[in-house]
């Protein structure tokens, strides 16, 4: 399973970045989110337990997180999560400047070992309904809080 979620944003690509790297304030500014806590920290991101709600339903997930500047690119894998449903999943923030403003993309690309139902399972329920519906309102209220800031 392969998604991809993209937003225009018109605000300097380092505010974008420094705001969307800063993982630990996203409930500050993303009401789905419940909390983003570092386990532990390194120099360039750590391993971080993640809550997030989809329309009522609660999900939490644990994954490495790399930060790359140079890039830029914030990089997620999986490495717990309920039923291990997103274990292995690979998530990569991308952020391009154009001459209409800041492309930001999230990929997840994640291959589901579940016999018979793996297939269905990572596409409609964990692609679809999940993480498009949980993606779409992170770069919304991203493009919303750094849109908003003074310049």
């Amino acid at each position: 399973m392969f998604t991809s979620n993209v937003i225009t944003i018109h605000a300097p690509l380092e505010r974008i970045f420094n705001v969307a790297s800063d993982l630990p304030r996203w409930p500050d500014f993303l009401p789905h989110y419940r909390y983003n806590r570092f386990l532990s920290r390194m120099p360039d991101g750590g391993i971080i337990k993640m809550s997030a709600v989809r329309t009522g339903i609660p999900t939490t997930w644990i994954s490495e997180y790399r930060v790359d500047p140079t890039a830029p690119q914030l990089y997620f894998k999986h490495l717990k999560a309920a039923f291990n449903a997103t274990k292995g999943m690979i998530v990569i923030w991308h952020f391009t400047q154009t001459p209409e403003g800041v492309r930001v993309e999230i990929t997840h690309d994640l291959e589901l070992h579940w016999p018979l139902i793996g297939g269905f399972v990572s596409k409609y329920i964990v692609g679809l309904f999940f993480i498009h519906h949980i993606a779409t309102r992170t770069l919304a209220g991203l493009k919303r809080k750094v849109e908003s800031m003074p310049t």
